[in-house]
């Protein structure tokens, strides 16, 4: 099975081949064509989230080499279908990418997956593209995400880029604008050696765009929101500060995911708590203004033990309609980055009371389930290894190394159907897969292989 697996990455390689994830097509732009809804008129203030089926596993680790798909986003469409948004392992020095797939069914099947946002090299996200919050407002999707470049993964900033189409290319904000070197909307001023700043989501409500993220320093863990001008192109600019919408209740309780449901005209977020144990369960936040977060809900039975990293489904915009499905997916594991992802229905309703008492009751304990080998490889991105080749005239011409990624994270060197754009001619110069320098400067070059594409620096001194 490996020579023969071997033999069709060669020929996908060679183009003589193709894989089932060359031909993605990029999805239509879905409307939701309903009025305005009449909201609940009810006296209960809290919210309740149930558990409706326990569901299934929708990404399975490798046996051998583990792997994960965490901190999703889910889109519940018109139609029914889903669009998901995952942090997915990174290649060639990259921690974390965002990939993306879609299901036409509500879960049961899905489409290859795509990576769609990878970090830049040499600039301030160059580590890592994870913890995706992903939205759609005007004519745009943007991915907010979490990057560093401290090697030790702490003091985390929060960066945005955003795309006309789902699966992008996306663009990322500059610091002024869309596009080039990545510049952070949340830059973390905290005790650099503690997680930082990320962790984002959204929600549009009118013409106000809430932005909610993580801020962990020395004092633990918040979620922050700001707000900003959702008519402004240049949103990110525009974002002021609103405060802490939720203190965690202790230590163990991770990122949270916010939405608005419409049907009660009240937010609501979602965060694993007790992340990472047997005893791990949901904690549900409740609010009327958007700012200000209370407790509402603990749930625990029928989650599997050791979740973490939910992420709890929405329309494109951010908000929650009962009628259109609910749904909530996590991952879980107690083998570091060796963790499935689960999805299942859930329900919601109104509650007079905050009520933890769920606690007390018992969650699944699922045996991990690991990905059977598929004959035929998905291929997902690609990245060139190194990202930033530093060389002088004098080195003459080299080949940069651009390798295929499958959805199990091998890699396939690829000979021949690499393109190169966007790149400064006085510096380098591409001969097919070749780079010859021409002169003392700096240039990203864009680098395409079919619908896939990543970024390179090249600086020649």
């Amino acid at each position: 099975m490996a020579i023969l697996r071997f033999l069709l990455s060669f020929l996908v390689t060679l183009g003589i081949l193709s894989s089932p994830g060359a031909s993605f097509t990029p999805l239509e732009d879905r409307e939701f064509t309903d009025g305005e809804i009449n909201v609940i008129d009810s006296d209960n203030e809290y919210i309740k989230m149930e558990i409706a089926d326990v569901g299934s596993d929708i990404f399975n680790p490798d046996a051998e080499k583990g792997g994960y798909r965490y901190g999703p986003t889910l889109f519940v469409n018109a139609d029914g279908s889903i669009d998901a948004f995952f942090a997915c392992p990174g290649r060639g020095g990259q921690w974390d990418w965002i990939s993306y797939r879609h299901s036409p069914d509500g879960g049961k099947t899905w489409t290859d997956e795509k990576s769609v946002l990878q970090p830049t090299p040499d600039s301030p996200d160059f580590y890592s593209c994870c913890d995706p919050g992903v939205v759609k407002f005007g004519e745009y999707y943007y991915i907010g995400y979490t990057s560093t470049v401290n090697v030790n993964g702490t003091d985390n900033n929060v960066f945005v880029a955003r795309s006309k189409n789902i699966d992008g290319p996306y663009e990322k904000w500059n610091g002024n604008g869309w596009g080039g070197r990545p510049e952070a909307i949340i830059d973390f001023t905290g005790n650099p050696d503690r997680f930082g700043a990320g962790e984002p989501s959204f929600v549009v409500l009118g013409d106000t765009l809430y932005f909610y993220y993580t801020w962990l320093d020395d004092n633990g863990r918040e979620t922050r929101v700001s707000v900003a001008d959702a008519t402004d192109e240049n949103w990110p600019a525009t974002l002021e500060y609103k405060g802490v919408a939720i203190t965690a209740p202790d230590s163990s309780c991770d990122s949270a995911d916010v939405k608005y449901v419409d049907d009660y005209g009240k937010f609501i977020a979602v965060a694993t708590n007790q992340r990472f144990t047997a005893d791990s369960f949901v904690d549900v936040f409740v609010s009327d203004d958007g700012i200000t977060f209370e407790r509402s809900y603990a749930m625990k039975t029928d989650t599997a033990i050791c979740c973490h990293n939910c992420g709890i489904s929405g329309r494109p915009n951010g908000h929650i309609r009962l009628s259109d499905g609910v749904y909530f997916a996590y991952a879980y594991g107690d083998v570091w980055a060796n963790w499935p992802t689960r999805l299942s229905k859930v329900e919601l309703s109104l509650i007079a009371a905050p009520d933890l008492s769920d606690i007390e009751n018992e969650n699944l304990n699922v045996p991990v389930t690991y990905a059977e080998e598929d004959l035929y490889a998905n291929y997902i991105g690609i990245v060139c290894k190194p990202a930033h080749y530093a060389k002088s005239v004098g080195d003459g011409a080299f080949f940069p190394e651009i390798l295929l990624i499958e959805d199990s994270m091998d890699t396939v060197r690829l000979l021949s159907g690499v393109t190169f754009e966007d790149y400064d001619e006085s510096v380098v110069k591409f001969v097919g897969t070749l780079a010859v320098p021409q002169g003392v400067g700096e240039t990203y070059v864009t680098v395409k292989y079919r619908d896939m594409q990543t970024q390179m620096f090249v600086e020649i001194q």
